[in-house]
Formats: structure tokens, sequence, C-alpha cells
């Protein structure tokens, strides 16, 4: 994990926010074995990789019934989307059957580029219209 410019944080804060709030609002009526945990900015839930090493993705999904993860999600800035969060989602694809990755608008060339290098499930873009951001997927890669 990187170090990011403040204004990035912000931003990176906001999205996890938005994502445990709307689209991974869990438990709810129709999901309520799972559970949402956000990993920032305080780390809430790890996922153990095979050497036992805790790793924190700033979204985990759990099914409480089993304890399982079913899905990671990792929101990246302009900064962030590096070879080295390439490694991390690597790693997040041995740990969940499920992981997404959310990166800002603008930034689909690059991350074209880096997503030859893994597979995941998904890729969202995300953009500040108005007051609110917008998710919109991006698949495939």
């Amino acid at each position: 994990m990187i170090e990011r410019p403040v204004e990035e944080e912000v931003v990176h804060q906001e999205i996890i926010t938005l994502l445990k709030k709307s689209m991974y609002n869990y438990p709810n009526a129709t999901h309520p074995s799972l559970i949402t945990f956000i990993n920032h900015p305080l780390k809430n839930k790890a996922v153990i990789d095979p050497d036992g090493n805790e790793l924190y993705p700033d979204i985990v999904i759990v099914n409480s019934m089993t304890n399982k993860v079913v899905m990671i999600g990792e929101v990246e800035t302009p900064s962030s989307m590096n070879e080295i969060e390439v490694t991390q989602w690597q790693q997040f694809t041995h740990l969940s059957t499920v992981v997404y990755i959310f990166y800002p608008k603008g930034f689909y060339s690059r991350m074209s580029d880096l997503c030859k290098k893994v597979t995941v499930n998904g890729f969202f873009e995300y953009n500040k219209e108005d007051n609110h951001y917008v998710i919109a997927r991006k698949w495939p890669c």
C-alpha cells in the first residue's frame, strides 16, 4: 500500500464510504448473512493469505454463516495505479472468488495496461459529477 497525497486520500475515503452505503450495504433484507467491512481509515477485517499474513483490502464482504470472504474491493487513486498494487490485486484473487477494482475516470488507458497483468471480476470507474460520485462498470478491461 502506498502513501497517497491528502487530496487523493479524501477521495479514496469518500468512494469507500459510498460503496459501503450504496452498492455493498450489507447486511440487508435480501442478503441478511452478508456483512460489509471497510478497512479505511481503520483496519476492521483482515483477510489471511496462505502464509498467515493479514491483508486489509479496502472493502471485504463476508458470509456470516460460513465466515467466508465472498468479495474484495480495492479503490485506487491516480498515485496508486501501479505495479505494486497489481501485485496486491493478484494476492486478493487467491483470497476471494470475487475481486473488483475501482479507479478514477480519465485513467482507463493506465488501468487497461495494468489489468492485463491480473484477472479480476470487474473494473469500475468513478467520477464526481456535480456534488456526487457516479460509479460505472468498465468491463472488459
